[in-house]
């Protein structure tokens, strides 16, 4: 489920575990918004790309300098 994907971004990221009552009444929150107001969507899609982008080239980062102190090691 997607909610699965968050908890474990949060936790890898910013050390906390949110329950899923908390995800759900988010992602109710986000949905009636975006029945209001149609162009949120928009924003909120590129907010979501931004922020994935940017924790997808930490963790390689991260990773990068791991293995680059393993071999050194």
């Amino acid at each position: 489920m997607a909610e699965e994907k968050i908890q474990e971004l949060m936790r890898k990221y910013l050390g906390v575990s949110v329950p899923r009552l908390l995800i759900g009444i988010i992602m109710l929150i986000f949905g009636f918004l975006i029945l209001v107001k149609p162009e949120l969507l928009g924003i909120l899609v590129a907010l979501y790309l931004i922020i994935d982008g940017i924790l997808v080239i930490f963790d390689e980062y991260i990773k990068s300098r791991i293995a680059g102190k393993a071999v050194a090691s």
